[in-house]
């Protein structure tokens, strides 16, 4: 068994002033020059030098060049959504067409915020799996994947749509005490699990975050969720 390593890409730059205007904005331009996904592309070039594949999920705000996207996929990682608006169909579907220009085809989402903050301007903050996974149905998605805490959750099918509701994640802010890395170390042993991340945890994080990320990456094996997919549940 393997676990899934998803990454959502919320900032675009590690500058808060520029990362303020760009995401909670939704304003300004994203400029290379300026540092625009710096530390998505330090992670992905340390899961390259690692050998992991790992599944990104972009913000409409923090989409990539055709080119980057191009690399991630040539070293065999897959790209998805990190859906925003989602308060109606119409809002997510509007999403899909936009991230779709940079991503090509999306197969599947996780949703920005877990219910508590409205994250930028036009963020909606209300978190219903039940209602994403009837946009993913609508949208013929193929996976959602949830921002629950307990990742004991099994993983389910809903209408085809594949469905994990939760998540072991980096931060341990989002994390009971039990669920630790050695939990995770014997737990992906037997199941697939997902482990969320994103890249500031580790590029911009506490240096405890950054002792879990090495230890996680150098002692569980990791799969695409595409070949999740593939699988029974």
């Amino acid at each position: 068994m393997s676990a899934i390593l998803r990454i959502d890409v919320d900032t675009a730059y590690n500058n808060r002033i520029l990362n303020y205007v760009r995401v909670n904005k939704e304003l300004f331009l994203g400029v290379d020059s300026l540092g625009y996904l710096r530390s998505c592309e330090v992670i992905a070039d340390d899961l390259f030098e690692r050998g992991i594949k790992a599944s990104f999920f972009f913000l409409p705000f923090t989409l990539p060049s055709k080119k980057f996207v191009q690399e991630l996929m040539k070293e065999g990682h897959n790209v998805g959504l990190h859906a925003v608006h989602t308060k109606e169909y119409t809002d997510f579907s509007a999403d899909i067409h936009t991230a779709s220009k940079s991503l090509g085809e999306i197969l599947g989402f996780t949703k920005h915020g877990s219910g508590k903050f409205k994250l930028s301007r036009s963020h909606d903050p209300n978190y219903n799996p039940d209602r994403f996974l009837e946009f993913a149905r609508m949208s013929n998605l193929k996976f959602f994947l949830g921002n629950g805490e307990n990742p004991d959750e099994g993983w389910q099918y809903k209408d085809g749509v594949l469905y994990s509701p939760s998540a072991f994640w980096l931060n341990r802010n989002y994390r009971e005490d039990n669920f630790t890395v050695d939990w995770l170390i014997k737990a992906s042993r037997d199941r697939d699990v997902v482990v969320l991340m994103h890249p500031e945890d580790v590029t911009e994080g506490t240096n405890l975050m950054t002792r879990e990320y090495e230890r996680i990456m150098g002692k569980v094996e990791f799969m695409p969720v595409l070949q999740k997919i593939e699988q029974p549940v």
